[in-house]
Parts: structure tokens; sequence; C-alpha cells
């Protein structure tokens, strides 16, 4: 056992180092749970990620996350969740090593001066969603349209939409979104982590890109974890956007790497 230094700026992260099967690997992990600091409950949604390596994971309706393949060394880490502040903390990760970390995240409390409401200001990326739909490529599914699909699961409401193929855990709620065009060939294909293929996440397909709210949360690198697109509640959403190839897509969302098409997910 090693103790591991955690450095926070904005709430409270318990660490534990562990050891285990993966220790004979050059890589380390990293796992845990994003819980309501006032409450003890968990948070579902919330945004894990290491920026430097580019990974990032979404916690489950437990409030669990896994990221995996993390280079040794000293990285940041941040969570991030709409109605919360954010917690960065510094952890290093040593060979095979599996720490795990229990985020307590801080509610955000505004006071704002009495104003008179005239109108509703639209929010800026959602305005960028707006020019993007209006210049009629890809695919979108509006708030106006999510109205009255919030009781529904994501992966119900992005099956409607054409190109895609929406993969179903079997034996949890998660789903995976990939290109209906088919497999892939096996080189240079993206290899599904062994803890999504037994959850049933099929190897040789070309899954999608998928970002929320401009951050990319699954790129194909290696090691990286599928992402759960059920993860995120339909009624948080305001905007979704499909892309099934790279000649419809905009550059911002354009990022290359093993993956087909992207998902663009925007929140309220």
């Amino acid at each position: 056992m090693r103790s591991v230094p955690v450095l926070l700026t904005c709430a409270i992260a318990l660490a534990v180092p562990g050891g285990g099967a993966g220790a004979q690997t050059r890589f380390a992990s990293l796992r845990g749970n994003v819980l309501a600091d006032s409450s003890n409950l968990p948070l579902r949604g919330a945004v894990v990620s290491i920026p430097r390596l580019g990974k990032t994971a979404v916690t489950d309706s437990l409030g669990g996350f896994l990221l995996g393949g993390i280079e040794l060394g000293q990285e940041i880490v941040m969570v991030r969740r709409i109605g919360f502040k954010e917690v960065t903390a510094q952890l290093r990760f040593a060979k095979g090593d599996t720490v795990e970390v229990d985020f307590l995240m801080l509610p955000t409390v505004q006071r704002l001066a009495e104003v008179q409401v005239k109108g509703k200001s639209r929010p800026a990326k959602l305005s960028a969603f707006d020019r993007r739909r209006a210049e009629g490529f890809g695919h979108f599914i509006s708030e106006d349209q999510l109205a009255n699909q919030q009781s529904r699961l994501l992966s119900e409401v992005v099956n409607t939409i054409p190109g895609q193929q929406i993969y179903r855990s079997n034996n949890s709620s998660a789903a995976w979104v990939a290109t209906a065009r088919g497999q892939q060939s096996l080189a240079g294909t993206f290899r599904v982590d062994p803890s999504d293929v037994s959850r049933g996440a099929p190897n040789n397909q070309c899954y999608a890109t998928v970002f929320l709210d401009g951050t990319p949360v699954f790129t194909g690198r290696r090691g990286e974890l599928l992402f759960d697109i059920n993860s995120v509640p339909t009624a948080q959403i305001a905007g979704i956007e499909y892309y099934g190839g790279s000649a419809s897509m905009p550059p911002e969302f354009n990022i290359g790497g093993n993956t087909c098409g992207a998902l663009v997910i925007w929140t309220k």
C-alpha cells in the first residue's frame, strides 16, 4: 500500500490506492464515486476527466466511474457537474495501481440581485446549435422535440436518428452508439475494453465520438472506456446533434481517431 497525496481546490476527495489484477500492466486505473457533500447521495452525470491525457468518464446512476489506461506519474483530475462546484485533485499513479477515490461535491449557491425579467436569453452553446441546425448538415433533435420524451432513455431517443446503431448492455441500462455502416476491419480498429465487453459491447464496431457540452467524452483512444449515453438523463438535455461521417461534420467535432461520426449532447 502507498499513500496518495490529494490536493483539492473546491471540495473534498478521499483517495485509497490499491493493487490487484492490473499490477502487471504498465498503466494505472482510477475508479470511485461522486457524491453530494450535503447528503452523501450519488451524483449521476458528473464528468470525471484527466485533461492532459484527454481521458473522460461520466458517472452512472450510482455515482460510480472508471478511467483506465492512465499513464504513470502525477496527474490533475477534474470533476464537473451542473449545479455543483468543480473539484480538482492531484493524484499520483504508479505501475499497475488502481486508485480509488470518492469525490464530494458542494452545490453552487448564487445570490442574485432582484431584476425585472423581460425576456429569456439563449445560451451561447445553444445559439451555435441553432446555427448548425439552420445550415442543414447532420441530424438534430431540439429541446422542443425532447419535451414529450423526458421519461425515455437517451438511447431510445437517439435510436430515432438515421444512420446510427445502438448497442445495449446485457446486464445494465448502459447503451453505446456506433455507425450503422457495419464492422471495421481488425487493423487499426478501436478495441473495446474487457470491462465493456463483459457488459455486452461488441468489438470491431465503429463507435461514434461523443461530445458532452462540447467536451469529448469518448474519442476511441487506446484504453478508453465507451461512453454510456444513458448516463445522461433525457430531461437534462437541451439539444442533440448527430453526424454520420466527416463530410457533414463541423470542424469543431471532426477530431479524427478510430471512430465513425459524432454524437453531440447539449445539456440545459
